[in-house]
């Protein structure tokens, strides 16, 4: 696993998207013809958590498999991600955006249930 550093200016570039992420009014997506069509601010704000090198590379999976609490985005994991460190919040956006490649409108989907935004306010209070 790779430890990369991430500065206080990179991580207030992510913040920037947490009023959005906060309006109940915004688009996420639309739909069309059954599949997750991200809107642009999405496809933005995915772009630079690879740009930021907010991402990580690691065995995200096995990650996943021993933090259980995260692998089912329809609960309510509000707590941990409110008492979690810098690298446990990297690690689970990572995981988000790896697994939305074999599980299609998994981002989307932790983006709805407001997961995206726990995070980020996560973020703030660590910066």
């Amino acid at each position: 696993m790779t430890k990369e550093m991430i500065t206080d200016q990179e991580i207030k570039k992510l913040l920037s998207y947490l009023e959005f992420f906060q309006d109940s009014s915004s688009t996420f997506f639309t739909e069309v013809n059954g599949y997750y069509l991200e809107s642009e601010d999405v496809r933005r704000f995915r772009k630079l958590l690879n740009d930021t090198g907010f991402l990580l590379v690691y065995d995200w999976k096995k990650w996943l498999h021993d933090n259980e609490v995260y692998t089912n985005i329809n609960y309510n994991i509000q707590e941990q991600i409110r008492n979690a460190d810098l690298e446990t919040l990297r690690k689970l956006m990572t995981s988000y955006i790896r697994g939305d490649r074999f599980n299609e409108g998994l981002f989307i989907s932790a983006i709805v249930n407001g997961h995206i935004t726990n995070i980020l306010l996560r973020l703030k209070e660590l910066v």
